[in-house]
């Protein structure tokens, strides 16, 4: 790999990086939604998209891609990006389902407890 490869390869992962710091910082804005952390990440993101293009929408984090943030971006740059929804979708679903089996999982680890273990805890707290 000659320098500009490895450049514009470590350019590339930090896209990957900013993008998962903006699903981040959307998740921890006031308001749940935007703050002027994630304004700055896109700032960056658009800046580092315009050296080497877009970062593939399977490696972004579904809520950019199920609220348009992802889309939005490059529509703002002119850059073609284009997004499988129904790919996205079934991710969605996939996501959803495991979520939901390790509730259920931690829900009958809890319940095999005995009641004089969880007495027992209780105490020492």
């Amino acid at each position: 790999m000659n320098e500009l490869e490895t450049l514009r390869a470590a350019i590339r992962d930090e896209l990957e990086g900013l993008w998962d710091d903006l699903d981040t910082a959307r998740s921890s804005a006031l308001n749940g939604h935007w703050s002027m952390t994630c304004d700055f990440l896109v700032d960056r993101i658009k800046m580092l998209t315009s050296l080497v293009g877009p970062t593939s929408w399977r490696s972004i984090q579904l809520p950019l891609l199920e609220d348009g943030i992802y889309q939005r971006v490059h529509r703002d740059l002119g850059v073609d990006a284009p997004v499988d929804m129904g790919a996205v979708a079934q991710e969605h679903i996939r996501d959803t389902e495991a979520k939901e089996r390790m509730i259920r999982e931690a829900e009958a680890r809890r319940a095999r407890v005995p009641n004089s273990a969880k007495t027992d805890f209780n105490r020492e707290l």
